[in-house]
């Protein structure tokens, strides 16, 4: 995996600026415009899915064209319930971190209610996101594959192929790591720093996506050794050897009277 090639092959594309101008219109739907920002939200994330399809099948320019909207958010879609319903544990905690001061008033003690709340659940949420970010992506590669739904949800095949290819899942969380962190400085810069992060980071994330499927593939497909086939028929004859005579066996000759 390559952490810089996921940054530097944006602008190898001659229509670089046309695609990501559109990357940064939708991002900006999806956090000003409620609902019409889900629709947007599920464009980019169908974007993202041709985008890992492309860099895993070596193709030259894989920035997709933006056309055929329809498919994105229809691919999108499925991709954005599957991230919701992985999120639940994390929207929940966030409820209640939100609405415990509501529930006590609006004495002293909210806050250190709140703070109880999150200091409780923050390690727990740490470690299901460490489990879940790399399940979920894994089954965004087989979406890719297969445009099933039902992909993401296959939990123990994909925790499976998680823990059997340990050392390419941290790889991928620490260069997805590093990637957000350099976009987060990015950011810092007022206004087009505000603009360009969230847009940079489709295609960056969306290309260390690719690259952990084209490595999966090359590990195996799912991660799992494949079974060698069985072989049929007699065992073959060695060489310059004349086969073997197939006679009666000794139990069903006839016996001399």
């Amino acid at each position: 995996m390559d952490i810089s090639r996921s940054f530097s092959y944006i602008f190898d594309d001659s229509d670089w600026v046309g695609k990501l101008v559109i990357i940064a219109v939708m991002t900006l739907l999806t956090i000003f415009v409620p609902l019409i920002g889900l629709i947007a939200l599920a464009a980019l994330l169908g974007y993202v899915v041709e985008l890992a399809r492309n860099v895993r099948d070596d193709i030259l320019m894989p920035l997709p064209q933006w056309d055929t909207y329809g498919d994105k958010i229809a691919n999108g879609g499925n991709v954005l319930v599957a991230y919701i319903i992985y999120n639940l544990p994390n929207l929940l905690i966030a409820c209640m971190i939100w609405f415990v001061p509501y529930a006590f008033g609006s004495g002293g003690q909210d806050s250190g209610i709140s703070l109880l709340v999150w200091c409780c659940a923050g390690p727990l949420l740490l470690i299901y996101n460490l489990i879940t970010w790399p399940m979920l992506a894994i089954g965004l590669i087989r979406y890719v594959d297969t445009g099933k739904t039902g992909e993401f949800f296959r939990f123990g095949d994909l925790f499976s192929t998680m823990r059997a290819n340990s050392g390419l899942v941290l790889r991928w969380i620490i260069f997805s790591f590093l990637a957000n962190l350099v976009l987060s400085l990015l950011a810092i810069i007022p206004c087009l720093g505000w603009i360009a992060a969230p847009a940079l980071a489709v295609p960056v994330q969306g290309h260390l996506v690719g690259q952990l499927a084209r490595e999966l593939s090359g590990a195996g497909g799912d991660g799992k050794p494949k079974n060698k086939p069985k072989r049929q028929g007699p065992p073959p004859q060695p060489q310059g050897q004349p086969p073997r005579p197939q006679g009666p066996s000794r139990s069903s000759a006839p016996r001399p009277r």
